[in-house]
């Protein structure tokens, strides 16, 4: 019986490393919530998993790191760390936002498309 308990927790190592990636992966926006400040603004909140385990990426302002509405530039990041990060981002709602419209994060590194979306119809408390 040890011996196979032994095996096992050899074997266990092996088959986790075959699963990851240090490189090569996409990043994944999330939107992660709101927020109203005390003046009555309020505020989307992003953070992003980058899927390697390694890999640093960089990916400056533009159609691959951008906003839809608002201007492309919202004070995200330009350089990923690897794994996730919650948090990142807080972008103003545009008053002309309508419950319609939608705000989309689309950061695309690798030619792996992935975005986050959310608008400012009412949320759940």
């Amino acid at each position: 019986m040890k011996k196979i308990v032994f095996a096992l927790l050899l074997s266990a190592p092996l088959s986790a490393q075959q699963l990851s990636y240090t490189r090569g992966q996409n990043i994944s926006p999330a939107y992660e919530g709101w927020e109203q400040a005390s003046d009555g603004s309020k505020y989307f909140l992003f953070g992003y998993m980058n899927r390697n385990w390694e890999e640093e990426i960089d990916a400056p302002v533009g159609p691959e790191n951008g906003f839809n509405v608002g201007g492309a530039d919202q004070g995200q990041p330009t350089h990923f760390l690897p794994r996730r990060n919650r948090f990142v981002v807080r972008v103003k709602v545009p008053n002309r936002l309508s419950e319609k419209d939608e705000l989309v994060r689309p950061p695309t590194p690798h030619d792996k498309t992935a975005k986050a979306t959310t608008n400012p119809r009412p949320h759940p408390p």
